[in-house]
């Protein structure tokens, strides 16, 4: 490396002239010579930059390809021209702590065992570019800690540059710089690694931080990159360089109580969180174990953007306060059976996405979450949730349309319960949670329309539970499949909507909704339905609308069908008659009274069929009786009993033909009709008979006056 015996040292040593001359020529110093780097005194440099300073050009001293002697130390000076070493190693760290620097540059320095700047005021930038730094130095900043570079309190009025810088903090960490503050950018790109953590708490950063390209390795904590309170008055980039070499980060980035104005940009970029807490470290909170990236009540002025990346572990992001967040094309958040990205109680002042090319393994918790004047758009796919939810929005509040178009989830429900929407729009959507709810919008205030239309596809239960929507109710096309039953008795619904409002009118063409549909005491203006395209069983107790009408796009037929709407009424899972006189007063207010009465007559015939077998035989004669004149709504048909009543009256009245002869006879044998004697007993009478003829015994005279009378007589 260009050092022997001190004999080799003293010949190929650059002696004090060549750096004064140099210096005050304000030209490059090269140290190579025949191949190898000569040696420069430390004690020399410093005597440059102390005693000697007046005889430096403004350009500063510039030295290349040398090798530094002994410890560079520039503690508390006040050096006025710029000092730059390119390629040139050092024995020792240099020592920069609490100087006053125009500029120091040690770039391309393939040996630079670290370097102490704590409280350092540098006019200019601080070039690490190229260089390899290897160390592990302890100050008075840290207590416990190692870094391989120290700028704790710095200040920079330019920039923190480490173009391709190779950091190994062997074992600890690699930059510690909290509470630093750089005028301009921080830019630790293209090819820069570090082994250990970069620490900025507390940063001040006028300009940008760009980690285009850059591999971080964490510490033995599983802290990668701390930006915990920092202030970025421009963007943060963590993306790939121009070759395509993609920033890797393996540990966790924390971020928490960062302010960033600018664009925080994640693309192209892998981050992995560690798998478990540190080794010897037992109190590490849950929350953090796991976590790619804690950014807990992150400021960001413009967009967060993750595009093209792949994240292994927890985004927490909650209470934060951000323009836009998007998950982008190509993107995967994996976190499985944990939470994927957290933005509890975050608020969003125009957009969340997720790209319909996004891949989230994990829950996105948007709980209690606020997108101010903006939408939610959700459009990937989410799979593997924490618990019960693959999206928890409860309680959230959207003031934009929520967008579910082409959404697509297995093993958990999209929970919006109790949220403030604008409106909720899910055409093509395929929700999977056969086990539970697919979508849960119970207690939820819709200001809008919810349409779960034109493809969308539910496999578990639809929950509209005390839901209001303003707009309409529109399930045009949707396919409904409720989770699969305990028993058979107890089938699970595919749409539960108990005691929900719905200003706008329900459109209830859906293509199959089973194995049945919960509407108990819902409240609409309009019924849009098809009643032959229900499920074979439903519960509609206290469903009350004011109207029946079409469904969109559906097939051309009569509205006001009664036959239909008694078909449709008497597949009730239980027997109610509430929905039977709901029908008939929606009928009658449109002016369709005979068809209202129908409906009545149909709700009686149901009943009957649903009454006890047990009911006594008088009660069930009485029963037939009233169904003959329509349970009362045929009162006409009263008449026509009382006709045949009278007919049959009438018939019992009238004497048979066996009656309409009376006969009498006498001790002789003698047989008397009403208009005389019939016959004798030595055979019938030759004549009439003379009822003027004295008879002939007192016993005939009688005979006669009974047969005169019409009297029968017997002895």
């Amino acid at each position: 490396m260009g050092t022997g015996s001190a004999g080799e040292r003293g010949l190929n040593e650059i002696d004090e002239d060549e750096v004064i001359g140099a210096g005050r020529e304000g030209v490059i110093l090269d140290g190579a010579a025949d191949g190898a780097k000569r040696s420069v005194q430390a004690a020399l440099l410093r005597r440059c930059c102390h005693e000697l300073r007046d005889q430096i050009d403004p350009q500063g001293l510039r030295l290349a390809n040398a090798v530094v002697v002994g410890c560079l130390d520039l503690t508390g000076l006040a050096v006025p021209f710029p000092l730059r070493f390119e390629g040139c190693e050092f024995d020792a760290a240099p020592v920069v702590e609490g100087a006053e620097l125009f500029e120091l540059s040690l770039t391309g320095c393939p040996r630079l065992p670290g370097l102490l700047g704590n409280g350092l005021r540098l006019r200019r930038d601080l070039d690490l570019s190229r260089s390899v730094v290897a160390g592990s130095h302890r100050t008075s900043a840290s207590t416990s800690r190692r870094s391989a570079i120290w700028l704790c309190e710095a200040e920079l009025g330019g920039r923190l540059l480490g173009v391709g810088v190779a950091v190994d903090g062997q074992g600890d960490r690699s930059i510690q710089a909290d509470r630093i503050h750089v005028g301009g950018a921080v830019r630790l790109i293209h090819q820069f690694t570090a082994r250990g953590e970069v620490r900025f708490i507390g940063a001040r950063i006028d300009g940008s931080v760009d980690l285009t390209g850059a591999q971080i390795e964490s510490s033995p904590d599983g802290l990668a990159l701390d930006l915990g309170d920092a202030t970025i008055k421009g963007s943060m980039f963590l993306i790939e360089d121009p070759a395509g070499r993609r920033a890797h980060i393996r540990g966790r980035i924390d971020m928490g109580s960062a302010r960033i104005s600018g664009r925080f940009l994640v693309r192209n970029a892998t981050v992995e969180a560690r798998a478990g807490a540190p080794e010897g470290r037992h109190y590490a909170m849950p929350s953090v174990t796991g976590t790619a990236l804690g950014a807990a009540r992150l400021t960001v002025g413009a967009e967060v953007m993750f595009a093209g990346c792949d994240v292994t572990g927890r985004i927490d992001m909650s209470m934060g306060d951000m323009s836009s967040v998007s998950i982008g094309e190509n993107c995967v958040l994996r976190a499985p059976g944990g939470t994927a990205m957290d933005l509890t109680n975050s608020e969003i002042r125009s957009l969340f996405r997720l790209d319909e090319n996004a891949v989230v393994e994990g829950t996105l918790k948007l709980a209690g979450a606020v997108i101010h004047h903006g939408t939610l758009a959700l459009h990937g796919t989410l799979s593997q949730p924490e618990h019960l939810s693959v999206v928890g929005g409860s309680a959230m509040t959207v003031d934009g349309d929520v967008y579910l178009n082409g959404l697509r989830t297995s093993g958990g429900q999209v929970n919006f319960r109790g949220a403030t929407l604008g409106s909720l729009m899910a055409g093509g959507a395929q929700l999977d949670n056969p086990g539970g709810s697919s979508i849960r919008l119970s207690a939820a205030v819709v200001k809008g329309p919810v349409r779960l239309a034109n493809g969308f596809t539910s496999t578990g239960t639809v929950a509209l539970n005390r839901t209001t929507i303003e707009g309409r109710l529109q399930l045009t096309g949707g396919s409904f499949t409720g989770p699969a039953a305990a028993s058979r008795d107890k089938p699970r619904h595919a749409i539960v909507a108990i005691s929900a409002t719905v200003r706008g009118g329900m459109d209830l063409g859906w293509t199959t909704a089973s194995p049945s549909v919960n509407f108990t005491d819902t409240t609409t203006t309009s019924l849009a339905d098809d009643p032959a395209n229900w499920p074979e069983r439903f519960t509609i107790a206290g469903l009350t609308y004011d109207r029946f009408e079409l469904p969109q796009d559906g097939q051309a037929r009569r509205i006001w069908d009664q036959a239909a709407r008694c078909t449709w009424l008497s597949r009730q899972t239980e027997f109610d008659s509430g929905p039977y006189e709901q029908a008939a007063r929606v009928f009658r207010q449109h002016g369709y009274a005979g068809e209202a009465e129908q409906i009545l007559i149909a709700r009686s015939r149901h009943a009957r069929r649903v009454g006890r077998p047990s009911v006594a035989w008088p009660q069930r004669i009485i029963n037939a009786a009233y169904a003959t004149i329509g349970y009362g709504y045929r009162p006409s048909r009263v008449l026509w009993l009382l006709a045949a009543l009278l007919l049959l009256v009438a018939t019992s009245l009238q004497p048979s033909a066996s009656q309409a002869t009376l006969r009498a006879t006498n001790g002789s044998g003698d047989v008397y009709t009403t208009t005389g004697l019939l016959t004798t007993s030595a055979g019938p009478a030759a004549t009439a008979p003379d009822h003027t003829a004295t008879p002939r015994d007192p016993m005939h005279a009688e005979m006669a006056r009974c047969a005169v009378s019409a009297r029968r007589c017997t002895r």
